[in-house]
């Protein structure tokens, strides 16, 4: 199992940095203990307790199915499962497993184009080369933030580029990265992510320059499709 524990009692750094992984309610050894680069994984929410409009998104032909679908037809790259999970938004495992935040669904899951960019920027995690499971105890704390800014960036990044290709825009996830920079407490920025300016301008240019592909692409070739096209 995961747990989340204190990291200033602990010494441990940062939760985002820290999966404890614990057997038998042992907690604490070095065998037990690894420094990740990634989010404590969220506690999971059992389908058979969720609204029916919320367990049939994550149901087979489910929008979140069919958007993975497109995904890993975009990249020849399949997830494992995508399992509901509270307290989330959305985040992927080492195990290539997608987890989406089931009250994040309730009040979003209506749209569809930001659903595709949450979930195609959780993609660009799974395709990344960056190495996982590996201790990063040998980085300063600033190597590793900075690790992490890059290693999300690269996710926008491949998040608006994935946008136009599946038909969708990319407005919704611009807004929405600023809805959520208008909630965060301004005495307390943010390490692991580029500021929000920054990340709207990475999606924006992104699929700007994937449309431009295109356009360049259908005056020398025939027209390409997109991946949701028959």
């Amino acid at each position: 199992m995961v747990d989340r524990i204190d990291s200033k009692m602990t010494r441990l750094p940062p939760l985002w940095m820290s999966r404890v992984v614990a057997g038998s309610g042992n907690i604490g050894n070095s065998e037990e203990i690894r420094k990740l680069l990634g989010e404590p994984i969220p506690r999971a929410a059992d389908l058979n307790t969720l609204r029916p409009d919320i367990a049939a998104m994550f149901a087979t032909g489910g929008v979140l199915q069919r958007i993975a679908k497109k995904l890993g037809l975009l990249t020849k790259r399949k997830h494992k499962k995508i399992i509901p999970a509270h307290n989330t938004i959305a985040c992927v495992d080492d195990e290539e497993t997608l987890y989406v935040g089931v009250e994040f669904l309730e009040k979003y899951g209506e749209d569809e184009n930001l659903l595709a960019g949450i979930l195609a920027h959780e993609w660009g995690h799974i395709i990344s080369s960056l190495p996982k499971g590996v201790d990063w105890s040998h980085l300063t704390w600033d190597e590793l933030y900075e690790m992490r800014r890059d290693e999300e960036a690269y996710a926008d990044g491949f998040a608006g580029r994935a946008l136009y290709l599946m038909g969708y825009k990319v407005e919704s996830m611009m807004e929405f990265l600023k809805k959520l920079n208008r909630k965060r407490n301004p005495k307390l920025p943010s390490l692991k992510y580029h500021n929000t300016a920054t990340r709207v301008a990475i999606l924006q240019a992104s699929f700007e320059a994937q449309e431009r592909a295109f356009e360049t692409a259908g005056k020398i070739f025939k027209a390409p499709k997109f991946i949701n096209q028959s």
